[in-house]
């Protein structure tokens, strides 16, 4: 079987875990790329001086609004959020670290980007992947 992570043979005793986990630890990673993308376009175009934020006045106060302390930080913990949700997609595609695959997911489900609301099915799909017994005793 190709693809990121253990590549073992069809007979071997871990493969139907793969099998199961694969899916929602691919979907996972690209929302977390996706939230750090999202998060790294944000910056930048604040950065640069385009308006990212709604309208709260008129024109000439939301083109002096200065990027904000807070805003920062947020997307700043929405990248930390990007990474450690491919973290636990690509510890769930070797089998590794079951504890850092849950929080992978999820992290994907936190509201700092509009990315949760794609997260939220796949983390819910990866959660009940780790809960099936045949493939939690699989994780080393």
């Amino acid at each position: 079987m190709s693809g990121p992570g253990l590549n073992v043979p069809l007979n071997d005793p871990r493969m139907p875990a793969l099998r199961k986990i694969r899916p929602p630890a691919f979907l996972l990673l690209c929302v977390g790329a996706l939230n750090i993308l999202l998060c790294l376009i944000t910056l930048a175009a604040m950065f640069l001086g385009y308006q990212v934020l709604p309208n709260q006045g008129t024109e000439a106060a939301a083109a002096q609004a200065p990027v904000t302390i807070p805003v920062v930080l947020t997307a700043l913990g929405a990248i930390v959020s990007g990474v450690l949700t491919i973290w636990g997609a690509l510890s769930a595609f070797s089998l590794r670290n079951w504890g850092l695959v849950a929080v992978g997911a999820i992290t994907a489900v936190l509201p700092l980007t509009p990315t949760c609301c794609l997260g939220l099915p796949f983390a819910a799909w990866m959660l009940w992947v780790l809960s099936m017994p045949e493939v939690k005793q699989h994780f080393s």
